[in-house]
């Protein structure tokens, strides 16, 4: 039985075979026909290993070609196949072809035709889970040759599987705790077994509850390959009217298209676990002994609501809710406690130890309440007789039934505090059955959150109100409450933000900033705040011809290169303008994160965004005066364009312009300093504004405006090739916002 691979495998890899081989399509003279099979471990078959469909299911496979050392194609099988066949296209059956089937996600997007070599490609590695996500992966390899153009080519699963098997009569397996495996390993075999340097430790752990597992055999998990492995297995058993818990511990090569079984044996009055693995030699197998294990005095103990011991009095848990509570363990005379583990929030203090009775340890707990999104936590309370543990008792502290996920975190306080301005979506609240949650605000606070109901679960938001006169900075704080109806007191959540906001005006679809940035771009205190807008949106541009010149500079804004977040102030050395802090090179706005040059909560525009002002990508807005125009979304929008001369730190800056855009009643004044386009003093093209425009590497929207005295009835809105270095003007539009407040 342990060598009758094929007539166990076969069947689940043909059993759609229609007995009919897959041609090559004509034309394709690199294609070449793969029957695959289940390969044997050449020291441990799979042999007489019970066999799932997961096993052998056979999904995606790609093929790698490499020659001489390096990657040259990779080549994924026909969407449409039969069977165990595929049917790869190749640019040429020459060299070697290693084969992944079910490959594990994201392990090989980086290899590269021509780039990767063989070696590199033999190194990848990946975690257990993405090796058995979407069945298991499995290798294998051929060589090629012009001539043939059907290959068989066996396949080895890359992970090894562990069985449980109970079949012996009053033998009740409870539990089991497998701790040791390595959570990644290699995708493709190796000469020698070996463990990845990358790879940690995981533990594992069943739980069967009033259905113990009884004459019956499952697989628990597949494992890594690795080599000096230090697993062992922990089984909780019931026999012969009595508990028991067992170690046994594993090989220590833990080989890969290898199934090893925990045994649990109960004959007369003995009980063992054996690990078994098919090919090994008779008799080659681990036996375990009964371990001795410390237990709570339940009398002796303080226990209050909320905490619960199990019934072999060796492992209590603890609900989330803050508590406090007292433990007594029973052990053997001169035993002495040591606490394993942390847990934040969790304080455990042992207390005096007392010799030669029953009682002889004790430990204080205290733990405030566990926040959302804190999990599970274990201590262990381990009873030693000199450097033996004789026995260990396992506090569980339970996670908060309240799911959350997203950007909101909370403290030891139950605080969340931003410390900034925020919105959108916040979290997602995930409930227990019965439970409700609301939102609490001061009586002077705006509601400037709301929890949005969302099929099983709510959407804490955060909204925005436009031109806020209170978004000053100031301190916004909203309760979430949570009642879980348990009879337990309601949880109750702080949330804090900054409320920051700048004027805007809607035209567009958007939010438009009315101002260009100045200072640094994430500093809302730097700007032209709310509560600093000297004109309403109808009245800015007349106040902007018609004020002084210092004040004017002040509000057309500062000069940006890309990745420098602080401004470039306009200077005069005696001789000429200059833009202070410019350098030679600097990053693309075009490719740079929308949002990292503006305030949170704003983003620079794009093509399209700036494209509502204009009729196409080189537009002629005309001359001084007012006039109307169709846009590109064929909607009616007036221009008036105003000159103004502006004198500027003690000398003649020239003429500047002003755009105002009206589409109905709304009003927006585009206005800047033009642009600098090298690092020379005097460097300066004034009437021309280059507008940072996310979206495009090599363009950007600029307005190339010309004095009517010098090209009369010229303002020419572009879409237009400039180089990252020259400085930009950033007007900002509000990032979209979901919910907005009164």
């Amino acid at each position: 039985m342990k060598y009758a691979l094929r007539g166990l495998l076969l069947p689940l890899l043909t059993g759609c075979h229609t007995g009919q081989e897959l041609a090559t399509p004509d034309g394709a003279a690199g294609g070449v026909t793969v029957r695959f099979e289940a390969a044997a471990s050449t020291s441990t078959p799979l042999g007489t290993a019970r066999v799932t469909a997961d096993d052998m299911q056979l999904g995606t496979v790609v093929g790698f070609r490499f020659e001489q050392g390096r990657l040259r194609e990779i080549a994924a099988s026909e969407a449409t196949f039969t069977g165990s066949s595929r049917t790869f296209h190749l640019r040429a059956r020459s060299g070697s072809i290693y084969f992944v089937a079910n490959p594990p996600a994201k392990v090989f997007e980086e290899m590269q035709p021509d780039v990767t070599t063989l070696e590199a490609f033999l190194a990848a590695e990946a975690p257990v889970t993405a090796m058995t996500a979407d069945g298991l992966t499995m290798t294998g390899s051929a060589e090629l040759s012009a001539a043939e153009r059907t290959l068989t080519v066996a396949l080895t699963r890359s992970v090894a599987r562990l069985d449980l098997a109970s079949t012996d009569a009053g033998v009740e397996v409870h539990s089991i705790v497998l701790r040791g495996a390595a959570d990644r390993g290699y995708v493709n075999g190796r000469s020698d077994v070996t463990t990845p340097p990358t790879a940690s430790t995981t533990e594992f752990r069943r739980e069967y509850g009033d259905t113990p597992l009884v004459n019956g055999r499952e697989t628990l998990l597949y494992l890594a390959e690795q080599s000096e492995a230090a697993l062992t297995a922990e089984v909780v058993v019931r026999f012969g009217g009595g508990w028991h818990r067992m170690e046994a511990a594993l090989p220590a090569e833990i080989r890969r298209n290898t199934t090893y079984t925990l045994q649990v044996r109960g004959q007369g009055s003995e009980l063992r676990v054996e690990i078994e693995a098919d090919g090994w030699l008779t008799g080659d197998s681990v036996e375990s002994r009964p371990d001795l294990r410390g237990l709570i005095d339940l009398e002796a103990s303080e226990l209050p609501d909320g905490v619960r011991v199990n019934e072999l009095r060796d492992t209590v848990r603890i609900a989330h809710a803050e508590n406090r509570f007292r433990l007594v363990l029973l052990a053997e005379p001169d035993s002495e406690l040591r606490i394993e583990g942390h847990i934040d929030g969790v304080t455990a203090t042992p207390e005096e130890l007392t010799r030669g009775v029953e009682r002889v340890a004790a430990v204080s707990v205290e733990k405030r309440l566990f926040m959302p999104g804190q999990g599970e936590g274990y201590l262990c309370l381990d009873l030693l007789r000199g450097n033996l543990r004789s026995g260990r008792v396992v506090l569980i502290f339970e996670e908060n039934p309240i799911r959350m996920r997203g950007q909101i975190t909370f403290d030891s306080e139950g605080v969340c505090d931003f410390d900034r301005y925020i919105d959108g979506e916040l979290a997602t609240l995930s409930l227990p059955e019965g439970a409700e949650a609301r939102l609490e605000f001061d009586a002077d606070e705006a509601l400037w959150m709301k929890l949005e109901p969302a099929q099983d679960e709510y959407r804490l938001l955060g909204g925005w109100k436009p031109n806020d006169p209170k978004a000053d900075g100031r301190v916004q704080e909203a309760r979430l409450i949570v009642d879980l109806n348990d009879g337990s007191p309601e949880e109750r959540y702080t949330i804090r933000r900054r409320n920051w906001g700048l004027p805007v005006v809607e035209i567009g679809r958007n939010w438009w900033c009315k101002y260009n940035l100045r200072g640094n771009v994430k500093r809302f205190e730097e700007q032209v705040t709310i509560q600093e807008d000297p004109a309403t949106e109808a009245e800015l541009a007349d106040f902007l011809a018609a004020c002084d010149n210092e004040q004017l500079l002040a509000l057309m804004g500062e000069q940006y290169q890309g990745g420098n977040p602080d401004g470039l102030p306009l200077r005069h050395n005696g001789e000429a303008f200059y833009h202070e802090g410019m350098q030679e090179t600097a990053g693309n706005f075009g490719t740079l994160d929308p949002t990292a040059m503006a305030p949170d909560g704003y983003r620079i525009p794009d093509h399209a965004d700036y494209g509502y002002f204009s009729a196409n990508d080189n537009f002629n807005l005309g001359g001084i005066g007012e006039r109307p125009f169709w846009n590109r979304t064929q909607d009616r929008v007036w221009v008036r364009i105003i000159e103004r001369e502006a004198e500027f730190l003690g000398a003649t800056y020239g003429t500047v312009t002003l755009y105002e855009f009206t589409d109905g009643t709304n009003h927006w004044v585009l206005c800047g300093l033009g642009h600098q386009w090298n690092t020379t003093p005097g460097n300066i093209a004034r009437m021309n504004l280059l507008m940072a425009t996310w979206g495009n590497s090599g363009k950007t929207w600029s307005m190339e405006g010309y004095a009517q005295s010098d090209r009369p009835n010229q303002n020419w809105l572009k879409y237009v090739s400039q180089n990252a270095t020259k400085t930009r003007s950033i007007r900002c539009i509000k990032t979209p916002v979901e919910y907005i407040y009164d």
